[in-house]
């Protein structure tokens, strides 16, 4: 490791804005590496810019208006210049001591470290929705992790430096880092109450989370190779098409039911044109991939300002 960064999402964070760097300051002076800290005022519309702007060392970026946390992520690990990018929410849930933990972990030949919250101190509807989406996740990943939603982590850069998120698809980021080759673990830590503030993050986020999911999964196993995944869904269609002609003309034969009589032909035709559909959406998906990988990347976010206080 040469150089870390460690990025924090905040979003009217006034209150604990000072406490949550000092408390970074002090787990990183123990790690003996040059460090950043990189904080993404997410629009705040208390004084968290104003507050920022006097604390050092910190890159403060603010964005134009209230994106959501997974923009803010997304905007800070694009502008971190570690080699280990730290990523840990505002709220002090989990203790930025423990950034050691997962630290330690990388050392020992880990390319991604997860937190694994232990005795949450959230509401029991949160545990509950997170344990079943846990399940959910592990199954369709195909990735032995406890818990995707937990606000610690930790990655080598070059695993998702060019990887952009959108929706809720930083909690499912060590399935992008899997897929690409990274060595994954997850280290049990403490998990705190929220002392200030109310949590930014809904329930109806968290159900959105299961849409992003599937985007996930779609990339993990098939954004190589998306006339795999269409073209199967194509040659079901087709499979269905042939059942419907020949139980249609089987009946015909039979003297049970004329072509007319019957909406097996009708069913098979539909069948027919949406095999046919998925195999052009599948070719089409090929072609946009192989651009996708000269085009220069653009990002949605407009950045406000940068500040870097040294």
């Amino acid at each position: 490791m040469n150089k870390i960064s460690v990025v924090v999402p905040i979003f009217n964070e006034e209150k604990l804005l000072k406490n949550l760097h000092s408390r970074i300051i002090k787990a990183m002076d123990r790690v003996n590496l040059p460090f950043e800290i990189i904080f993404v005022n997410d629009g705040s519309q208390d004084k968290t810019e104003e507050i920022g702007r006097a604390i050092t060392p910190l890159n403060l970026i603010t964005l134009q208006r209230n994106y959501g946390q997974t923009a803010a992520l997304d905007v800070g690990i694009s502008h971190a210049n570690g080699d280990i990018v730290v990523l840990i929410d505002a709220d002090l849930q989990n203790d930025p001591e423990d950034i050691l933990l997962l630290l330690n972990k990388i050392n020992q030949g880990y390319d991604v470290v997860v937190g694994w919250r232990q005795i949450r101190k959230d509401h029991w509807t949160r545990k509950i929705f997170s344990k079943l989406a846990n399940f959910i996740a592990r199954k369709l990943l195909n990735l032995d992790i406890h818990d995707f939603g937990c606000g610690l982590k930790v990655y080598r850069t070059s695993f998702i430096k060019d990887f952009r998120l959108w929706g809720e698809a930083q909690v499912f980021l060590p399935a992008v880092a899997k897929q690409r080759g990274a060595k994954i673990t997850e280290v049990p830590v403490p998990h705190y109450p929220r002392e200030i503030g109310v949590s930014k993050i809904r329930i109806m986020n968290m159900v959105r989370g299961i849409f992003d999911l599937l985007g996930i999964v779609f990339f993990v196993r098939y954004f190589a190779r998306p006339l795999r995944f269409f073209g199967g869904l194509g040659l079901i269609s087709g499979i269905m098409a042939a059942i419907s002609f020949i139980i249609a003309i089987a009946l015909r034969l039979a003297g049970v039911l004329n072509f007319t009589e019957t909406p097996l032909p009708i069913v098979g035709t539909l069948f027919t044109i949406l095999a046919v559909l998925l195999f052009m959406i599948g070719f089409l998906a090929e072609m946009l991939l192989r651009l996708h990988y000269d085009l220069k990347q653009s990002s949605p976010y407009m950045i406000k300002e940068i500040i870097q206080n040294k």
